[in-house]
């Protein structure tokens, strides 16, 4: 039987500095196509939050429902799914 996962109850198991790892891997290509000016904005953004102490996660977190909403458009299930996963098991 698998560990069921409660982030409610604690991040034990989550592996969520991987899973956030495997969405930037993941979101890399568009980065580095720029496909969209919001790409260089929320780069700009992840330096500013890394200066202030925060991690990619939290990075993650403020802009989700733009990096959703993009991948979408983008027709990236595979991040999008990642995306998703990393936000039901760790937002």
């Amino acid at each position: 039987m698998t560990e069921q996962i409660d982030r409610y109850v604690s991040f034990r198991n989550v592996e969520w500095e991987r899973r956030t790892a495997e969405v930037f891997a993941l979101l890399q290509p568009h980065f580095d196509g720029s496909t969209s000016p919001f790409w260089d904005y929320f780069l700009r953004q992840r330096v500013i939050a890394h200066a202030q102490g925060l991690d990619d996660l939290r990075v993650l977190h403020n802009f989700l429902p733009t990096l959703k909403d993009l991948l979408e458009e983008l027709d990236d299930e595979r991040t999008l799914s990642r995306l998703e996963e990393l936000e039901v098991l760790c937002m």
